[in-house]
């Protein structure tokens, strides 16, 4: 499969509070800032899911729509040449950011024959997830004034000793550079997968909502029958201690032709994000479905299972 991009987006949530112990956490302004350039870089590396899980409202109703009113507004993946953040100001639990982004024009050659500086202007909301954007304007300056707040939920897990350790969360992601050492250890980590095997003998079972907030499942933006496509897996430990021997599998639509079902992240630090891609052919247009993915996993001194929701695709 050829890579997409030379560039791997690793969607990276760390902790951002205060613990009891005393550890301190990010500021509001660096964590705001942090989070719309974020959102912004994903924009641009045309990453829309990542995006989109950086924000909550009304202005975007699905990744794909981000793609969309950018294009509308201009701004292409890649157009974008430099985030310069004009102005920040947090009031309380809200935040306004006004940005100024160069934005390029290129001829049939790639060459950019014009730049032009489009403003951008964002909202921000305080959670128990972090800053969060909740609008997004091209046409006017936002205020505080008459500013809805978002209901923002967080799903709870019941499992005590890892909550217990979790701290409260900031949402924000950065861009890493993928390097020719990368992609050479993930394809001689697809060979060895090859013969590896799971098991799941005398794992404890765990509801989906213990493990959802921790792991997230996401297809490529266009799927079309008969040609190669993936669909990523991230896991995010939050916890104090490692995730070990972490696996997912799943269930495969007949229509689906996959080329390995387990996926393999082995052992997973604390605070540490990794990710394992489902690459598979789609046959047939339509909707297609990847069944019962079940997340296995060692924590302390216990083995866990636990079966997520299905994951569907549309093919076309």
């Amino acid at each position: 499969m050829k890579h997409r991009s030379s560039y791997i987006i690793c969607f990276l949530v760390l902790a951002a509070a205060i613990f009891h112990s005393g550890c301190i956490a990010k500021s509001p302004e660096e964590s705001v800032q942090s989070t719309v350039m974020d959102f912004l870089t994903a924009v641009n590396e045309d990453d829309p899911g990542l995006a989109f899980s950086l924000y909550t409202g009304k202005d975007f109703l699905a990744p794909a729509s981000i793609t969309m009113i950018f294009k509308n507004k201009g701004i292409g993946p890649g157009s974008i040449t430099e985030v310069n953040i004009v102005s920040h100001e947090i009031v309380d639990n809200l935040a306004i950011v006004n940005v100024e982004c160069p934005i390029a024009t290129l001829d049939l050659s790639g060459n950019v024959k014009a730049t032009t500086v489009v403003p951008i202007y964002f909202r921000l909301q305080d959670s128990e997830l972090g800053w969060i954007i909740t609008r997004v304007s091209f046409n006017s300056e936002l205020s505080f004034e008459n500013a809805e707040l978002v209901n923002i939920e967080v799903e709870s897990t019941s499992i005590d000793v890892i909550v217990d350790n979790a701290p409260i969360i900031s949402v924000f992601a950065f861009v890493m550079l993928g390097t020719g050492f990368y992609l050479d250890k993930k394809d001689k980590a697809k060979k060895k997968n090859n013969n590896r095997t799971i098991d799941v003998s005398g794992a404890v079972p765990l509801q989906k909502e213990a493990i959802a907030q921790y792991i997230r499942f996401v297809p490529a933006q266009q799927i079309t029958a008969g040609k190669v496509t993936g669909v990523d897996v991230w896991v995010k430990n939050f916890t104090q201690q490692p995730y070990n021997n972490f696996a997912v599998k799943a269930k495969f639509a007949n229509s689906l032709e996959v080329e390995n079902i387990n996926l393999f992240f082995d052992n997973i630090a604390p605070g540490e994000t990794v990710k394992r891609t489902w690459v598979l052919t789609p046959k047939l247009t339509g909707w297609a479905s990847i069944e019962e993915p079940t997340v296995i996993f060692e924590y302390g001194v216990s083995k866990y299972i636990g079966v997520l929701d299905p994951v569907w695709l549309q093919v076309q």
